[in-house]
């Protein structure tokens, strides 16, 4: 899973102008998502209000589409080593009824649920600054109206390792003096 930003994305988070706002999402895919006889998906962006976004040509829904990002407030804490491999916790305050029904569904079966991380800029909200990222969200629980879990990496055997490739011409001054 190399990780991809736009040159935007990347003079931004090295800048960090103020005019400049990176918007954080989430979009979480499960078989029990269904709506109208048709898979749907959960999406949520970090942010106080909806905000449409597009999404890359490579989503597994709506592909390249301009879809709907709902305003759930979340967190995603450090990633360390746990039962599951490398985890992070995961909240997401303020989850109402129509989120619930669709994760009271998915725990009946015995599937994890994708989570795909994507960043964008509010300035660009056609393009995906920053991932995608396919991860599984797994040990969900649920305190008054926030849910908890522990994502991690959805197929680590298929992680690129060494993926910087060390030549004269990228870096010369490794090859100047030894």
């Amino acid at each position: 899973m190399p990780i991809t930003v736009s040159d935007a994305w990347a003079e931004a988070a090295v800048t960090a102008p103020r005019q400049e706002v990176m918007l954080l999402t989430l979009e979480f895919h499960h078989p029990a998502f269904v709506e109208n006889g048709l898979p749907t998906a959960i999406r949520a962006v970090r942010n106080t209000e909806d905000l449409m976004l597009r999404l890359d040509a490579g989503a597994p829904l709506n592909a390249g589409q301009v879809v709907l990002f709902k305003a759930i407030p979340f967190e995603v804490d450090y990633p360390r080593i746990g039962q599951l491999g490398a985890e992070a916790t995961i909240r997401l305050d303020n989850v109402n009824r129509e989120v619930s029904r669709y994760l009271a569904s998915a725990v009946t079966m015995n599937q994890t649920v994708k989570v795909i991380f994507r960043g964008y800029l509010a300035s660009d909200p056609d393009t995906v600054g920053h991932g995608p990222y396919t991860l599984e969200l797994r040990n969900v629980t649920r305190k008054s109206t926030t849910l908890e879990g522990k994502i991690v990496v959805a197929s680590p055997g298929q992680l690129k390792f060494l993926r910087q490739v060390y030549d004269q011409q990228s870096f010369p001054s490794l090859m100047a003096v030894s």
